[in-house]
C-alpha cells in the first residue's frame, strides 16, 4: 500500500497516484474497444467507459 508521496513539497494522497497510473490504462483499453466495434455497440458509450475508469481503478487499488 502507498503512503503519503511528496512531490516539490506537496503531499499527494495515494488515491492520486492510483488514477495518474490509471488513466494511460484506460485510454490504451478504450482504443481497444473502439477499434472492435463495441462501443459503437453500447446502449450508453459514455457511462461504459466510466464504468471501466472505475473498475480499473478499483482493480489498481485493490491488488497494489
Amino acid at each position: 500500500m502507498l503512503s503519503e508521496v511528496s512531490i516539490a513539497g506537496i503531499y499527494l494522497p495515494p488515491f492520486f497516484i492510483y488514477l495518474c497510473v490509471t488513466y494511460p490504462l484506460f485510454i490504451g483499453l478504450r482504443l481497444c474497444l473502439l477499434r472492435c466495434g463495441i462501443l459503437r455497440r453500447a446502449w450508453h458509450p459514455a457511462l461504459v467507459e466510466f464504468s471501466l475508469s472505475f473498475i480499473l481503478l478499483a482493480v489498481l487499488i485493490l491488488y497494489v
